[in-house]
């Protein structure tokens, strides 16, 4: 059984399309940009972040209320996390608040974003941000980061989460299947949406962890739509 979507991620243009994103059924805006203007706030609940880049905190704080409520009242709450390209930094929030719902390890949160929006680049800054974030939700590294060797080699070349370049890292995390084709909704807006599993299961990959160990998220999973 499928769960209805709950969890969109685009960009400023997505988000200045008011028929688009009442279309789509999104009922709650993430703003990432603070000098973005909230456009439609007769229509749709709204939260601009107070600092750039945005705090995972605050980002994380404003998702679990939507979430809440969806589950509490049984509303078919939606949210549109939102920068202006929907290239860096609001992908970035996406894959923090998967290691943090999910408790996915980065590499397998990133590989799902970046699957499912192939537009996501993450900047540098995001990078380093994000491999400090997983050490503080789940107390390790997955990808060799420590901050004594980031702050060691600033000026260097280091690419994302300890390979040899991007690309390589982008390659090496596509060998998983695709979600099923009936999952999928029409471009622009690229959705994440939470699925039912048998216990102990995972999806594409979602929970493995880079040890060998499995994290297991019993009775729940993540299915994502594009």
């Amino acid at each position: 059984m499928t769960m209805k979507v709950f969890l969109y991620l685009g960009s400023y243009d997505n988000a200045s399309r008011s028929e688009l994103l009442k279309t789509v059924g999104i009922t709650h805006i993430l703003n990432t940009v603070p000098s973005c203007q909230a456009l439609y706030r007769n229509s749709f609940t709204y939260h601009t972040v107070s600092t750039a880049p945005p705090n995972f905190e605050e980002c994380f704080n404003f998702l679990d209320s939507v979430l809440a409520e969806r589950e509490k009242e049984k509303k078919d709450v939606r949210v549109l996390v939102h920068c202006m390209t929907g290239v860096s930094r609001s992908p970035a929030v996406v894959i923090g608040y998967l290691m943090k719902l999910r408790r996915w390890r980065l590499c397998d949160a990133y590989k799902w974003v970046k699957e499912h929006r192939d537009a996501t680049q993450l900047a540098q800054s995001e990078v380093e941000r994000l491999q400090k974030l997983e050490i503080e939700l789940l107390g390790s590294s997955s990808t060799g980061y420590s901050p004594e060797a980031s702050a060691s080699s600033s000026g260097s070349s280091s690419q994302p989460f300890g390979l040899s370049t991007q690309a390589n890292f982008q390659w090496a995390w596509r060998d998983l299947p695709a979600p099923p084709a009936s999952t999928f909704v029409p471009a622009p807006i690229q959705s994440i949406g939470f699925a039912q599993q048998p216990s102990g299961a995972f999806v594409f990959g979602g929970s493995r962890s880079h040890d060998g160990a499995e994290q297991q998220a019993p009775g729940s999973g993540v299915a994502m739509e594009s």
